[in-house]
């Protein structure tokens, strides 16, 4: 069954589905009619069944009937960021939607000084749009209970003003070094909120590793191989849930 967020909150049990997106996939796109079972999400992060009672070409919206699902969140217990250097449009695109997919709750891209990518200002609003929906579509797919956040910041030092409880850095310096512990102690700690910031295809220069450190981000390799900017994040996420979703404690 497709899933669908709604941006108003659902306190009844009918429901009119009208923003214009949504409207058109679930009559048009999807070409349900009624009796059909749509689920729907709205901003409390509670899910419904909505049983299709009657679309209105006309009007352009379809009218539900509504029921609360009482199934466990699929949301991982620990909010995750995940800040990424600028990358190629693909790739920026694609570590998105995989972000999504694997359960991040906020994804920043950031500029430095090995991007082999820059975006200007003028350009960024119409991006982040392009992206918002690419997360929006994959947490959709995938069946989760929020959209993350896509956002950007023009300077690494930007990057300081979204720390939380626990803030890494994937260095690959760190990896060729052998440095295989820091990040599960990191997470043996239990810690509600993590971020981790990965470099571009050339890597941190030095100094902001530097800066990074100073800043209390702790360094952390990601086992003994070194992977592609789109691929760290990736594992990174995959860590974290084998950590909290698949270990029996």
């Amino acid at each position: 069954m497709e899933q669908y967020f709604v941006k108003e909150i659902i306190n009844s049990n009918k429901f009119t589905i009208d923003e214009t997106e949504t409207f058109k996939h679930v009559a048009k796109v999807m070409r349900h009619k009624a009796g059909d079972v749509v689920y729907l999400v709205d901003p409390s992060e509670k899910l419904y069944a909505a049983t299709i009672e009657k679309i209105d070409l006309d009007n352009n919206n379809i009218l539900t009937k509504v029921s609360l699902v009482d199934r466990p969140s699929t949301e991982m217990p620990v909010k995750v960021t995940i800040a990424c250097s600028l990358s190629k449009k693909d790739k920026i695109e694609w570590i998105t939607q995989k972000s999504t997919e694997l359960g991040a709750t906020t994804i920043i891209f950031f500029d430095s000084k090995y991007s082999i990518m820059k975006w200007k200002q003028n350009v960024v609003a119409k991006k982040l749009d392009r992206l918002q929906e690419i997360a929006k579509n994959a947490a959709q797919q995938s069946k989760r209970r929020i959209i993350p956040q896509v956002i950007y910041v023009n300077k690494l030092q930007d990057l300081l003003n979204y720390k939380v409880e626990a803030n890494l850095v994937a260095y690959e310096e760190s990896a060729k070094q052998g440095e295989i512990s820091l990040l599960a102690q990191t997470l043996n700690q239990d810690p509600k909120s993590v971020l981790c910031a990965f470099g571009p295809e050339g890597g941190f220069a030095p100094d902001e590793i530097d800066f990074l450190n100073q800043a209390d981000f702790a360094s952390v390799g990601l086992g003994p191989r070194i992977m592609r900017a789109e691929t760290a994040p990736m594992y990174f996420l995959s860590v974290l849930s084998y950590k909290y979703e698949l270990t029996v404690k």
